[in-house]
């Protein structure tokens, strides 16, 4: 009778930890704001509600985006870029891409995702926070970036770790050993993704990423399954018959 009564008490805790386990992410999209990247900032605009709604329908319940334009300087550190912060609705990212201005001049792309690390109002807790940086131009590893006693691509390695930021990159294969140790390596996965596939097949790139952040993000924000919590329960109930016994 205290088994079964144990066991009603205990189910309904286990059914609802099941349940209610929310899959949570920071997504924070860093673009390069020169003059070729009109596609790129168009491909987000035009992407970001299925982007979402592809990742909602993963079990990825609780999502905030961000995004920041930059060049010579990132987000609102000039008032030219795209800018809006951590948590902002799509319609805030539709607004802010669609009303980009595209400027010349010098690149820095570390110095952009440092910066970005730095200044979105990222959320607390523990769960998956990812920077997604779109390029064309060659990284910046030799432009003097610091952090940490090291320089170039190691530093800023260094400095997504320090703040437990998964970095992915969409650029051009050819400029695939400049983020290669700075970007989110997992295994097999590698969170480098090719800018010209995106270019020349915008349906198949964006399903493929959506797959990726997917998996990407449920691997960094592990929920209990159902049957390893009854496991769970029913080895918390077998504890308690055997210390019944020997009472």
């Amino acid at each position: 009778m205290k088994k079964a009564l144990f066991l009603f008490l205990f189910l309904p805790f286990l059914v609802a930890s099941s349940a209610n386990a929310t899959t949570v992410a920071d997504i924070t999209f860093v673009i390069d704001q020169s003059g070729s990247m009109g596609s790129e900032f168009s491909w987000l605009g035009s992407r970001i509600e299925q982007i979402d709604s592809g990742l909602q329908a993963k079990g990825i319940t609780d999502i905030n985006y961000g995004v920041a334009g930059y060049e010579m300087f990132a987000g609102n550190a000039y008032s030219q870029n795209v800018w809006s912060d951590l948590p902002s609705g799509i319609n805030d990212i539709v607004t802010g891409v669609n009303s980009v201005e595209f400027y010349g001049g010098t690149e820095r792309h570390y110095h952009a995702a440092a910066w970005a690390a730095d200044n979105f109002t990222w959320s607390g807790g523990d769960y998956a926070k990812i920077m997604i940086l779109v390029t064309d131009e060659h990284g910046d590893e030799l432009d003097g970036f610091a952090y940490a006693g090291l320089s170039g691509e190691a530093a800023l390695a260094k400095k997504m770790a320090d703040n437990d930021i998964l970095l992915n990159v969409i650029s051009g294969n050819a400029y695939a050993s400049v983020w290669d140790d700075a970007v989110f390596n997992k295994d097999d996965y590698t969170g480098f993704f090719d800018l010209d596939f995106l270019r020349t097949n915008a349906d198949e790139f964006t399903e493929q990423f959506i797959e990726a952040k997917g998996k990407e993000i449920i691997a960094h924000n592990p929920v209990p399954e159902p049957t390893t919590m009854l496991m769970l329960g029913f080895g918390l109930l077998g504890i308690a018959g055997v210390a019944r016994k020997r009472c």
